[in-house]
């Protein structure tokens, strides 16, 4: 269910990189405003659909792909706070469902003009970056330590398929003018969330506690993991200085924003590159993006289940496992981004290192996601706040940096210079993980602060109960 709530609103934010490209009046399939649409013999009439398009510039529709990650940041760490306190069911809930309703409202806002579509997609944003540390959160509650990396691949696994699944369908309905056009796409996503929000709220229960159909003896197994008290974790207030001064809670932060900035780019910039640069039409798009999508599949799941793997028969330490996937993501990632730019001419070659490495880079979550849980369980989703709120920025800030170097048009040597800026954030990121990262809980644990607390009411008890006897004496 994990994996279906990401599916659902990665193809709420995949859809538009693909509809934009029919939303705008100089796409390269249809220059027409008004499509016709001419049946076949057997029809005695024409039928005509007029699909809105639009005259936006190239900043206008980079701001419009990047107004999402100005909320998503905003939102994120508020997300990881409120799963913290109230659990993370209820808040993917809340995302899921805000996210379909304001999907449903991008046509309209779209007709009324660019500078509201902007805003919902600013609150879309907003409703999407709640999800992500609640999903932590959920998961810290399910996971053990050599079940992790494959169950965090898993239940991000989502991503990946939405890229798959995304990609394709959503040139077919954007092309269907006879069944509606682009619009379409986004009516059809939003019903897709919705449904996945109503099975969420039947199926899912925050611990295996309350989970009606688990057996007694996955609940004693997974207990056997776990010292903390859920209900008791929740009254615990969160050790900020601690965890500001927490050189590995900066070395998951710092790996993760740097992987996301490079997923971002790519995944919102790919279309584009792939039709204006190197040459290839809408509809060979869909699949070749489904390609990249399938890459990420392939290497996010096995990288998952080779580390579970690798610590379970104690081949490698936990520690050793994490950094060893994060050289073979971002390290090799980068290293493929660099050499685009000498294979300029030969778009299959290019094409093919792209692939590979946006791939690689889905590798993270067997990473510095899983990392996550292993320096705190129980204070993972704020974490997650924090690195979704600094991952998120780099939606914008990527797209603003990208709309900055296309003034004049897309060229090449342009996406070369992106790619090496993306390939020098990577490394840096990579450096910093590799410097800094631990696999040992890294704040006082729960039961330690709650047996403070008990001690400090047990004493103030005694002392009150002396003050009585006193008197009374």
């Amino acid at each position: 269910m994990c994996s279906m709530v990401r599916l659902s609103l990665y193809c709420i934010r995949l859809n538009l990189n693909i509809a934009i490209i029919k939303m705008v009046q100089n796409s390269t399939e249809d220059n027409a405003l008004n499509v016709t649409l001419t049946t076949t013999a057997t029809w005695s009439k024409i039928i005509k659909t007029e699909i809105p398009r639009y005259a936006w510039d190239e900043k206008t529709r980079q701001i419009i792909l990047g107004a999402a990650y100005y909320g998503y940041s905003l939102s994120a760490l508020l997300g990881g706070m409120v799963t913290h306190r109230l659990g993370g069911k209820r808040v993917i809930l809340f995302s899921l469902l805000s996210s379909s309703i304001l999907t449903a409202l991008i046509p309209w806002s779209a007709g009324v003009s660019s500078n509201l579509l902007i805003v919902l997609r600013v609150l879309d944003g907003m409703a999407q970056g709640l999800h992500n540390p609640a999903m932590l959160g959920i998961l810290a509650n399910w996971s053990v330590a050599h079940e992790r990396s494959t169950l965090v691949s898993i239940g991000y696994f989502g991503v990946a398929l939405a890229e798959v699944i995304c990609n394709p369908m959503s040139v077919w309905i954007c092309s269907a003018y006879k069944l509606g056009g682009w619009p379409l796409s986004f009516y059809t996503y939003s019903a897709f969330g919705s449904v996945t929000a109503i099975l969420w709220t039947f199926i899912i229960y925050e611990t295996p506690d309350e989970d009606p159909c688990i057996s007694s003896k996955e609940v004693e197994y997974l207990k056997g993991f776990d010292t903390e008290d859920g209900e008791k974790n929740k009254k615990i207030s969160v050790p900020w200085l601690s965890m500001l001064k927490s050189s590995a809670v900066w070395a998951v932060v710092i790996a993760y924003t740097s992987n996301v900035f490079s997923f971002t780019f790519l995944i919102t910039e790919a279309p584009i590159f792939i039709s204006e640069v190197l040459g290839f039409n809408l509809k060979t798009i869909g699949w070749l993006m489904s390609i990249l999508g399938i890459a990420e599949c392939l290497f996010g799941l096995l990288s998952g289940v080779c580390a579970d793997l690798f610590i379970r028969r104690e081949m490698l330490t936990i520690l050793q496992a994490r950094k060893l996937f994060t050289i073979l993501s971002m390290g090799l990632s980068a290293f493929l981004l660099i050499c685009i730019g000498f294979f300029r001419d030969n778009a299959i070659v290019c094409l093919i290192m792209l692939i590979l490495a946006f791939g690689l880079l889905g590798c993270f979550n067997t990473c510095f996601i899983a990392n996550v849980l292993d320096i705190t369980k129980h204070y993972s989703s704020v974490i997650v706040g924090i690195m979704s709120c600094l991952g998120g920025s780099t939606g914008f800030i990527g797209t603003s940096l990208f709309a900055a170097l296309l003034k004049i048009k897309n060229t090449h040597d342009q996406w070369y210079l992106m790619f090496k800026i993306n390939a020098g954030i990577q490394l840096f990121g990579l450096t910093i993980f590799l410097l800094f990262a631990k696999a040992e809980e890294q704040f006082h644990s729960i039961e330690e602060n709650i047996s403070k607390q008990e001690m400090k009411s047990y004493n103030s008890i005694n002392d009150t109960s002396a003050e009585v006897v006193d008197t009374e004496e």
